[in-house]
């Protein structure tokens, strides 16, 4: 290579460099101005009850003639041959699962698993 083009070419990289020093790199990081957990923060909650199978949502779409409690039928129709499991959400026995009957499942669900019931899941209940 003759000292020319060696010349060149090291003048041609020492501006490249330059310019990329000027305008920044093309892989520098910038700081997000509310921190990086920010987006974390505002997820909804885990698993099934973020994807509104549980809570009030949940609850109101099986209460299909809007009385406020779900019948075993209404029960059955969302999940077929689970009699076993409204037994033990009827915890009155009286063949109907009140929204309070409901959020005390869920909240014992939680409960079990170490954690605190997501605010918003039960509008008339405390997620406290």
């Amino acid at each position: 290579m003759s000292r020319n083009n060696r010349n060149s070419t090291v003048a041609a990289l020492g501006v490249a460099l330059a310019g990329m020093v000027i305008a920044g790199s093309s892989f520098a990081m910038q700081p997000l101005a509310q921190g990086y957990a920010v987006a974390a923060a505002k997820v909804a909650p885990e698993g099934k009850c973020g994807e509104g199978k549980c809570g009030d949502a949940k609850f109101n779409a099986i209460d299909t003639d809007d009385d406020a409690r779900v019948s075993l039928a209404e029960f059955l129709a969302v999940a077929p041959g689970q009699n076993a499991l409204f037994a033990t959400k009827d915890t009155n026995h009286d063949g109907y699962i009140s929204e309070l009957e409901s959020y005390k499942s869920i909240k014992g669900i939680y409960e079990s698993n170490g954690r605190k019931v997501p605010a918003g899941l039960f509008s008339k209940h405390p997620s406290k």
